[in-house]
């Protein structure tokens, strides 16, 4: 079956190792925690938890999402769609990791920035406080700082993905080369189709770099999915 995420997000980011998180325990590092710390957890990446509702809760916006532009999702769907939305929240919590451990850091100003922007929370063409925490609360289910530690820490992982996309470009005559070897050795097309073929090269180069990283990390990081066992418990 094809992958929501990849067929429906335009991140070149999503839907990242799934086969990563099947559901066994990876890794070392040596937390422990009791069945009340475990309760409702569906993963836990390092000292992370990730929790039913808070996934249950990504899965249905994006599911309204997709069945406002027509697409149908029957049970099969949607059991796809929330492992893989899982799949992608724990990625993105190694990499919140690793921008830690390389010391990105995400401002009170730019967050500031990035929640004034958020057209959910505005009202006549303008952001409003009352807006805001009434959106916050009904439609992610979270406190306003539970939701600005969240939005702080994708907004750290944001900046380490377009990182690797950066140094992943190629000079043109690589490109170049890169084309011709993949068309037999020609490159007459090359002038015309030069701009999406660095793109596409580019993607690539910097999904290796995120693949690399993960794998690196899982190493150092205890990972554990639990989705199986809290959906056979509930």
């Amino acid at each position: 079956m094809i992958s929501f995420l990849r067929r429906h997000q335009k991140s070149i980011f999503a839907a990242t190792l799934s086969v990563f998180f099947g559901g066994m325990f990876v890794g070392f590092g040596g937390y422990w925690f009791t069945n009340r710390d475990m309760q409702g957890v569906v993963a836990r990446v390092g000292k992370e938890k990730i929790s039913y509702q808070t996934l249950m809760t990504r899965v249905d916006l994006y599911a309204e999402s997709l069945r406002s532009k027509g697409t149908d999702l029957d049970d099969a769907k949607l059991a796809q769609l929330k492992r893989e939305m899982l799949n992608n929240m724990m990625v993105d919590e190694l990499l919140a990791v690793k921008a830690d451990e390389l010391g990105l850091v995400v401002t009170d100003e730019e967050l500031s920035r990035d929640i004034r922007s958020t057209p959910a929370f505005a009202r006549g063409g303008q952001f409003d406080q009352d807006a805001y925490f009434q959106a916050v609360r009904a439609t992610f289910k979270q406190s306003p700082q539970e939701y600005e530690n969240e939005r702080r820490k994708a907004l750290k992982t944001t900046r380490l993905k377009s990182m690797f996309y950066r140094v992943s470009k190629l000079p043109p005559s690589e490109v170049r080369w890169m084309y011709a070897t993949m068309n037999k050795g020609s490159d007459k097309k090359f002038d015309k189709e030069k701009e999406q073929f660095s793109q596409r090269v580019q993607q690539q180069g910097a999904l290796n770099l995120v693949n690399h990283c993960l794998r690196q990390m899982q190493t150092t990081v205890e990972i554990q999915n639990l989705l199986d066992s809290v959906e056979k418990g509930a």
